[in-house]
């Protein structure tokens, strides 16, 4: 069989469209015709010789060029999306697999230069820094002033903080005034710590990479002490009757220092591995010194999941039939192995499943302390915080609306992740839930209905 040849592209089919009518005022020479070629065009030639100019004009127009230009990149990019949409979910894991690969093993090649590269990174620190010690000297006194001028703040509200002690906590709008105040004097020890370590150094002018480097790790200190204050602030473990989450003293203390300990390596570390792009390292010199430190991330991490003090609830609950729990070993080994996969999965660069896993952990967790910080601050007068008891109609209308919220942005999430994977990209619920209009679609149509 003979194969056809395809005119693609509104450009083709136009170029076609003149070929076929040129040849058809041509039209097909026979004997007769041979006869009459040499004598003067006739009428019916002469009447349409203008509209085949008028034609070719038309195509020479710079518009009909730039809208027959549109239409052929229009097609093309319909027939691109075609071909992706034929990707399979198989090809795509595979693809995947092949790019872990080749990052493993740009990492196992980068690893032997690595102390080269260190040692030219504090080459170039001593070039421009000949003084040893000047960075953690500078980040000390200017976290010092900062320390300096939170005590000064903490001197001058004293009278303030005495009074927060005899606030009743007994009535709900009590609870509620005590609540706001203490927020307001932690606002107002953040903005203190600030001033007086951020503000001084920029105050004053300093060397390019001194700059770089005493500014960042200043927003390091910063951010440890925003999350010490955030502790104190939610969990109080000097005074029971300010803790929003309820729990013991020793889970009070023990989850303010692990969430201290957690943001300020994350801090430090964040801060450092962006100080080494300065220095001259490689890409994968940074993420080798990245993941090293992620280790200490998941070694907090885990060590406060083992070590976590037993629950109020769990040590006063006793065992019943009509409820599935897991055990203390079983809630461990879980957080423990999510723990893992979320560190191995962002060494490997699969963000996918990095989110999934961090959703399916924090959701849970987020809902829990939200559900328990709502029941204590809004219980009825008169309880305690360890009662148990039923929570009013308005600390469950909250409880409710916070967990929607948690949710909402959970599936947002979740919906960005699937939108970022090809195969499933082309899933019209997905789509759909990308895009928000499965939830603004679900009100809208009763509503139109009406």
């Amino acid at each position: 069989m003979f194969e056809r040849t395809r005119i693609t592209g509104a450009g083709g089919l136009a170029a076609g469209i003149l070929f076929g009518a040129i040849m058809s005022l041509m039209g097909v020479p026979s004997s007769s015709a041979f006869a009459a070629s040499a004598a003067p065009a006739t009428g019916a030639e002469a009447a349409t010789s203008p509209k085949i100019h008028e034609f070719v004009t038309l195509l020479a127009d710079p518009g009909i060029q730039k809208w027959l230009k549109e239409e052929d990149e229009k097609k093309s990019a319909a027939e691109h999306v075609q071909n992706a949409g034929d990707e399979s979910v198989s090809h795509y894991f595979v693809a995947r697999l092949r790019a872990v690969r080749e990052h493993v093993a740009a990492l196992a090649a980068a690893l032997p230069d690595l102390p080269n590269q260190f040692e030219r990174g504090v080459g170039r620190l001593q070039a421009e820094i000949p003084r040893r010690g000047t960075v953690v000297l500078l980040v000390l006194l200017f976290a010092g002033l900062g320390y300096g001028v939170e005590w000064l703040f903490r001197k001058a509200t004293q009278r303030v903080r005495q009074r927060l002690d005899d606030l009743p906590v007994e009535t709900v709008n009590g609870r509620l005034r005590l609540v706001a105040a203490r927020f307001a004097f932690a606002f107002g020890v953040i903005v203190a710590f600030a001033l007086g370590s951020i503000g001084p150094f920029l105050a004053l002018d300093w060397p390019p990479l001194l700059s770089e480097m005493v500014f960042g790790y200043l927003v390091a200190f910063l951010a440890t002490r925003i999350a010490v204050v955030v502790g104190h602030f939610l969990l109080s473990p000097e005074a029971e009757r300010f803790r929003i989450i309820p729990m013991d003293a020793v889970a009070a203390r023990f989850w303010s220092r692990r969430l201290a300990a957690f943001v300020g390596w994350f801090a430090f570390g964040w801060v450092t591995v962006g100080l080494l792009t300065t220095l001259g390292f490689s890409m994968e010199g940074r993420q080798l010194v990245a993941y090293a430190l992620g280790l200490g991330l998941l070694a907090i991490a885990l060590e406060s999941v083992w070590r976590r003090p037993v629950a109020l609830n769990d040590a006063t609950e006793t065992p019943s039939s009509k409820t599935h729990r897991l055990g203390r070993g079983a809630q461990n080994a879980i957080l423990s192995v999510g723990s893992v996969l979320l560190w191995a999965f962002w060494v490997s660069r699969a963000m996918p499943g990095f989110w999934l896993i961090a959703v399916i952990i924090i959701l849970p967790l987020a809902i829990s302390i939200t559900r328990r910080a709502v029941e204590n601050v809004l219980r009825p007068p008169g309880s305690t915080q360890v009662d148990g008891g039923a929570p009013s109609v308005v600390a469950a209308c909250i409880e409710r609306g916070i967990r929607a919220l948690l949710i909402i942005g959970a599936v947002g999430v979740l919906a960005s992740i699937c939108s970022s994977v090809k195969p499933l990209t082309h899933c019209k619920g997905i789509r759909r839930m990308s895009r928000g209009r499965t939830f603004i679609g679900t009100f809208s149509k009763p509503m139109a209905r009406t």
